[in-house]
């Protein structure tokens, strides 16, 4: 638990911005982001597609979702569990994310990142594999109804420019979700054994 605090407790760093000045950003991640899965599925079952047995299923709902690939805002990871579609809104807010992480990285004069999407569109079929490695997967996924996708907060995607370290970056994506969920544009569980965010839409 003693940990756990200090993770949430923002400390303070000083970063060098490109103009020579000195501008104070919080190193460590403050954002208690706690919207569990029962609260996310709900959601996820108002504005999402209903779940697939398995991947040859796809075929029948794939003209109502959106095909996720690497674009100037993020990077997608090889998917194990996963195949890369989201509805519509959801992949908007995909895109609403990484733009805005990079307008933060931006404006502290950092360099260009991408952020990395883990996992998106799980059939029931991925999720029981899933289940056998992964303690957090559960059956009644959100992940189901193409409204869910996780982003890692330990890796990202360095294109050019300053490099930042982990801690920054991760910060700053933080801030960037936390800003679209005071919003009221999804909900956010902060994943600890798979370091990622647990991102729904809700609009």
């Amino acid at each position: 638990m003693r940990i756990f605090r200090i993770l949430f407790c923002s400390l303070i760093v000083v970063v060098l911005t490109g103009c020579g000045t000195q501008k104070v950003v919080p190193e460590n991640f403050p954002f208690e982001f706690k919207d569990n899965n029962p609260h996310q599925l709900a959601n996820a079952k108002k504005y999402g597609i209903e779940p697939l047995e398995d991947r040859s299923q796809l075929k029948k709902v794939r003209r109502k979702l959106r095909l996720i690939e690497d674009c100037d805002y993020y990077a997608i990871d090889p998917l194990t569990h996963s195949v890369p579609y989201l509805t519509p809104k959801a992949a908007k807010l995909l895109k609403k994310i990484g733009k805005g992480f990079q307008k933060k990285l931006r404006k502290h004069k950092m360099g260009e990142y991408k952020i990395i999407v883990t996992s998106v569109l799980r059939t029931k079929d991925d999720v029981q594999k899933l289940m056998k490695t992964n303690k957090n997967a559960v059956a009644n996924s959100a992940h189901c109804h193409a409204t869910t996708f996780d982003i890692t907060y330990r890796r990202y995607k360095y294109m050019s420019g300053p490099k930042a370290n982990t801690a920054q970056l991760k910060y700053l994506l933080g801030e960037t979700v936390n800003d679209l969920r005071s919003d009221g544009k999804c909900l956010v569980r902060y994943e600890t054994n798979q370091t990622c965010l647990h991102i729904t839409s809700t609009k």
